[in-house]
């Protein structure tokens, strides 16, 4: 069954649970940007955005050690989509993770590459989406009963495959009342993603006001985002502006008045 993500969430996790709880009771986890390495504990991976180039067969992406201690590490590739304005995740049968479980030593290093298979080499105009999951997995002794708490991170990268279209994201954005919700709506008709981070709202002849601070998340190609404002809907009753880093660079867009939705 595919697993939804909070959309609100964005380039990479660390969670930490107990050891007796399943690895699917994390659910699909992503989490805050942070630039650099995603790093937790002695993990380090690295890049953390991965785009593979239309005609190349693969990506790689490289697991760090830090630590004085050996790790386990688990590999798995997701396709990534978007329903409803959420994202949506599935396993990927289209590309592989190679190799699926990496254990790296002590101060060490693991080459981890993305091969594309099937389905995905076959030419699109637009880019392709996928999320890869890293779980750095608990090494318990074998002498160690199997109680007491251990630790699980989790990281999300997302990965691109480049289309044949000249990469350019159009957008258009709009503000839904849902009772006292109001929702900003962000509808990607272009061939490629676009990251929104820092978002601020400018109503007519006011002050600009944050409307979601820090990353926002992705709106993906051919699909669209949905976001709580977290703000009545009469700060937006008579349009305004909206200023985003899109892909890094600060953008800004016009809205009509308002709309109603059931």
């Amino acid at each position: 069954m595919p697993a939804r993500l909070d959309s609100r969430r964005g380039l990479i996790a660390g969670f930490r649970v107990a050891a007796t709880c399943a690895l699917t009771a994390l659910g699909i986890a992503a989490a805050f940007f942070v630039p650099g390495p995603a790093r937790a504990a002695g993990l380090q991976i690295s890049p953390i955005s991965i785009t593979i180039p239309i005609k190349e067969r693969s990506g790689e992406v490289w697991l760090r050690n830090t630590s004085d201690a050996v790790l386990q590490a688990q590999v798995r590739v997701y396709r990534w989509s978007q329903a409803d304005g959420k994202d949506v995740l599935t396993p990927a049968k289209d590309m592989v993770a190679s190799p699926p479980m990496a254990q790296v030593a002590a101060n060490g290093q693991q080459l981890v590459r993305l091969v594309r298979v099937g389905d995905s080499m076959a030419p699109s105009a637009n880019e392709r989406c996928y999320r890869l999951l890293v779980d750095e997995l608990p090494i318990r002794p074998a002498n160690e009963p199997k109680v007491g708490l251990n630790f699980v991170f989790r990281y999300s990268l997302p990965v691109f495959i480049a289309g044949t279209a000249a990469p350019k994201a159009v957008l258009q954005w709009r503000v839904e009342a849902s009772g006292a919700t109001a929702w900003l709506v962000v509808r990607n008709s272009g061939t490629a993603h676009a990251q929104l981070a820092d978002i601020t709202f400018t109503p007519p002849g006011g002050k600009a006001v944050a409307a979601v601070p820090g990353l926002a998340g992705y709106v993906l190609p051919g699909a669209y985002l949905r976001l709580d404002l977290r703000r009545a809907p009469r700060l937006f009753e008579n349009g305004g502006t909206f200023s985003s880093l899109t892909n890094g660079s600060r953008t800004t867009a016009q809205i009509a008045a308002i709309s109603k939705t059931p």
